[in-house]
């Protein structure tokens, strides 16, 4: 499987196969494509969804490019948007 094709499963995966149902556990890939929501830093946006936030709540962090290139950070999201 190329890496593409694989981004784009972890990408399905992630947007549309992360649904929190009730009484049933969330569960995440480890991606890393941090996240603001509310006051938080989430690893991904799952994560964010799984603590109850809508994907409009989010401020996305980093651009793919960035991600990429391996750069980890830590935001205070107290102060995003």
């Amino acid at each position: 499987m190329s890496i593409r094709a694989l981004q784009f499963s972890l990408f399905f995966l992630l947007f549309l196969g992360c649904k929190k149902q009730k009484d049933t556990p969330c569960v995440c890939t480890r991606e890393y494509k941090p996240v603001c929501a509310g006051d938080t830093q989430y690893a991904n946006p799952c994560m964010a969804r799984c603590a109850g936030y809508k994907t409009a709540e989010m401020t996305f962090i980093l651009t793919q490019d960035q991600i990429d290139s391996g750069i980890l950070v830590s935001v205070d999201c107290s102060q995003s948007p």
